[in-house]
């Protein structure tokens, strides 16, 4: 945690945007959740990242 990677924006939901780091496969790899609430993102931009939670299968960051 408190690492900071690159990310693509693939889709929107349940109050998270669902990224990617430009290492990870979409739909075979981890993802990153960044919460909605205070950011906006749109599918197929780039943003930089901090991670602040490791789940099983997910990371989540927040936007720095």
């Amino acid at each position: 945690m408190g690492h900071e990677f690159r990310v693509l924006v693939d889709k929107a939901e349940a109050g998270h945007y669902i990224a990617r780091t430009e290492h990870d496969s979409p739909e075979v790899d981890n993802e990153v959740l960044i919460p909605t609430e205070g950011n906006y993102l749109r599918i197929g931009d780039f943003a930089q990242v901090r991670i602040i939670e490791a789940r099983e299968h997910e990371l989540v960051g927040e936007v720095v």
